[in-house]
């Protein structure tokens, strides 16, 4: 079977402030994906990108990892700081997990209110509050870390005043525990201390009824609340109060009327801005400042990215680099359109003023009007930046197609333009009809430059030398190659597998050549079979993939009615798979051609690992002679044309690449050889109707034979645990009542005790 992980995913998106959860639940099998190249991010391990090996950049990366290679193109790296913090950004982006560690935040203030003997039992807590919405659930984090820290410094301090043993810090932990209720559901505000209570608790408990109030959601009253505890020198809150009160606002922008969301992001505003102009609140001033960043990023979106853009060009800028690539591509997302990167018809297209943001939109930008806006670019600034634009654009077949690949000639080898510009160079010269060039260019890069090369963007340079091979021989040299990465991709985000999700026979697949989807492509596709049987006697492949090509191209064969390809690889397949030689035995010392394909059927009924296709990536590992659990058995006939998701893969990478056509060796005869030849294998249908004809005209022309019961229980069995049709019923029907009618009291009738419809 190919490699499958049994598993549920649970996917929450928390935003803190803003209240917005998808909780999405996807349960396996998964199928482990060979990444030959990434598509959605870079090459791991993500901190070298970082540090300026940025490989072939691709339009379809996330604008995190496009704004690392502006920077890196316009030479200006980051410092090893820097890189450490967009290591940590991608880090948290692509993690599945989504526990905060709440429940360490809850156990720590567990322990601490076991300190006060007598304390009454502890109510259940939680963190994440929900509301329900028109056609929507929302989940939002109410109460953070720094509640439950505070909480617990100042019982320490309570403790240490009044004594553990005391109704004071009792009290205090009771109406503490009613704040923290109020973190997950309903009303629960503490009631106020009598005026003649200490000073110090009466401080605390209006504190303590502020904080319940902005939990459960009254943010007037919360407000109100602290604004008191502002004006109260006598307090050891004021100097908190006044950055409570804009998060006060600000939680009330995020949960509370669309219609005073901007007067209280205004208000939030003033508020911080006031703070941080007072040095007495200095203690406050660089939380107040992260905040007022937040504030600024609603309410003034466009602004703010000018002012993020400013922050994230400034070369060795000391000031929190993930924070503001976090909000830039944040605030970026809603003016760009997710797929093209194309501005949208109803946003101020101003943001464009910063080259920064116009170079990540264009390069994402697939349009003509971007592609000569990239050329306009370039020539008038001839940055390194807008260069890798025009070149990612640009077709072979443009007027000044030549004029780039001289540019991109141009570009040194130790310049982190140099995997991108050579990469499109090769691509240009293909496109544009120099394939002898592309082809010496690719061999010196081959020879020379692996160095600047990862793998990802190693495995276009081949996967285009493969599309330019001029024999077969030089075809097989360049269709293995070694996967970047190996992925069980559930959610689509290429996210390299973990040691500990690997099986140990999976761990074999490190480091180990296969078929990247453009060699299988080519291969199950546009081979012909005169072609693959000189492919099958060639030792140019490794041992594995040869393995893999000789069976699919002896079954082909078979399939084709072409005995005597069949009977030539025949010797071929026994030597790579010795555990089929009887079966190959039986069927060479059969001459009748009738009856040699019904000894070529029973093999492949007895090998249910057998196929006419090689695998692309991960191939199969149940044994050929044993039933894959995952119906991975008797070749599914949907490989013929290519299940829908293949197609996809090699279309963008022959988009990526510029290798659009068959390949190039391949004689006109071959071609159309391979053309009629892949319409008869597609007209052969579901394998397991295939397989129940078969057997079922063979057992009826020759009853005696022994091998027949066994061939029809079999067939049934296809059926059950292959690849199906509509008309596979009708099929596993009539070769369960042939079996039954004919040989009744076979053990092959008593082992088959069922047909199966679909």
């Amino acid at each position: 079977m190919k490699r499958k992980l049994i598993k549920c995913l649970v996917s929450i998106a928390l935003l803190v402030v803003v209240p917005y959860t998808t909780t999405v639940f996807a349960c396996g099998p998964f199928t482990l994906e060979a990444i030959f190249v990434y598509s959605v991010h870079p090459a791991y391990p993500l901190q070298r990108f970082a540090s300026g090996e940025i490989g072939v950049v691709q339009p379809g990366y996330a604008r995190s990892y496009l704004y690392v290679a502006y920077r890196h193109l316009n030479s200006s790296p980051f410092t090893s700081q820097q890189v450490e913090e967009l290591t940590q950004l991608w880090k948290e982006r692509l993690e599945t997990a989504w526990s905060l560690g709440e429940e360490d935040w809850i156990k720590g203030w567990l322990t601490a209110r076991q300190k006060v003997p007598g304390v009454s039992e502890s109510p259940k807590f939680e963190v994440y509050r929900n509301r329900e919405k028109p056609n929507e659930w929302e989940t939002y984090l109410n109460c953070q870390k720094d509640a439950f820290d505070s909480a617990i410094s100042t019982l320490d301090a309570r403790i240490a005043k009044y004594g553990a043993n005391t109704d004071s810090v009792r009290g205090w932990i009771e109406a503490q525990d009613q704040v923290f209720t109020n973190c997950s559901e309903g009303q629960h505000i503490p009631a106020p201390l009598a005026a003649d209570a200490d000073a110090v608790l009466r401080a605390d408990r209006a504190y303590q009824i502020s904080a319940a109030n902005f939990y459960s959601g009254n943010f007037d009253e919360a407000r109100h609340g602290f604004e008191a505890i502002a004006a109260d020198n006598a307090s050891p809150w004021q100097n908190i109060a006044p950055y409570l009160i804009a998060r006060t606002l600000l939680r009330k922008a995020s949960l509370g009327p669309a219609e005073t969301r901007n007067d209280s992001l205004a208000q939030a505003e003033t508020q911080l801005t006031k703070l941080l102009a007072d040095r007495r609140l200095s203690s406050s001033h660089a939380a107040a400042t992260r905040l007022l960043d937040l504030v600024r990023n609603r309410l003034h979106p466009k602004e703010r990215l000018h002012e993020l853009v400013q922050l994230l060009t400034t070369k060795g800028d000391s000031r929190s680099i993930k924070q503001n690539l976090w909000d830039y591509t944040v605030l970026l997302d809603p003016f760009l359109d997710t797929d093209s990167g194309e501005i949208r018809k109803d946003i101020d297209t101003d943001i464009l003023s910063d080259d920064l943001t116009d170079w990540i939109a264009t390069f994402q930008n697939g349009s003509a009007d971007a592609l000569q806006h990239a050329l306009s670019k370039w020539q008038a600034s001839h940055s390194t930046a807008w260069l890798i634009a025009a070149l990612s654009k640009i077709d072979g077949k443009h007027p000044q197609a030549s004029e780039l690949i001289s540019q991109a000639l141009k570009v040194q080898s130790g310049s982190p333009a140099f995997p991108s510009s050579r990469f499109h160079a090769v691509r240009l010269l293909i496109e544009s009809g120099r394939k002898a060039e592309a082809r010496t260019l690719l061999d010196q890069l081959l020879k020379n430059s692996r160095a600047n090369f990862d793998q990802s963007s190693w495995n276009l340079l081949v996967s285009s030398r493969m599309s330019l091979a001029n024999n077969l021989s030089e075809f097989l040299t360049y269709a293995p190659r070694v996967p970047a990465s190996f992925s069980w991709n559930d959610d689509g985000r290429e996210i390299p597998t973990e040691g500990s999700e690997l099986s140990d026979e999976n761990k074999r697949l490190l480091g180990k050549a296969l078929f990247d989807v453009d060699a299988a492509d080519a291969i199950n596709h546009k081979l012909p079979l005169s072609v693959l049987k000189e492919a099958a006697k060639d030792t140019t492949l490794p041992t594995h993939l040869r393995r893999d090509l000789v069976q699919a191209a002896w079954l082909r064969a078979v399939l084709l009615d072409d005995y005597k390809t069949a009977d030539e690889l025949a010797p071929i397949l026994k030597s790579l798979v010795p555990e089929i030689s009887s079966l190959l035995a039986d069927f060479l010392s059969t001459p009748q051609p009738e009856a040699k394909r019904f000894s070529a059927i029973y093999a492949w009924l007895k090998f249910p690992g057998l196929e006419p296709v090689v695998d692309q990536g991960v191939s199969r590992d149940t044994p050929l002679n044993q039933q894959d659990i995952y119906r991975d058995n008797w070749w599914c006939s949907a490989v013929y044309p290519p299940a829908p998701e293949e197609s996809e893969k090699l279309d963008a990478r022959r988009a990526v690449t510029g290798a659009n056509q068959d390949p190039s060796f391949l004689t006109a005869a071959e071609k159309s050889s391979a053309t009629k030849e892949l319409s008869a294998l597609t007209n052969i249908g579901a394998a397991p109707n295939y397989l129940c004809r078969q057997a079922v005209a063979w057992a009826t022309k020759n009853p005696n034979d022994p091998r027949a019961p066994e061939a029809l229980h079999l067939a049934v069995n296809s059926t059950r645990h292959g690849c199906t049709d509509k008309e596979t019923g009708r099929w596993s029907k009539a070769a369960f009542d042939l079996l039954h009618r004919r040989y009744p009291n076979s053990n092959w009738a008593r082992k088959t005790p069922y047909w199966f419809k679909d």
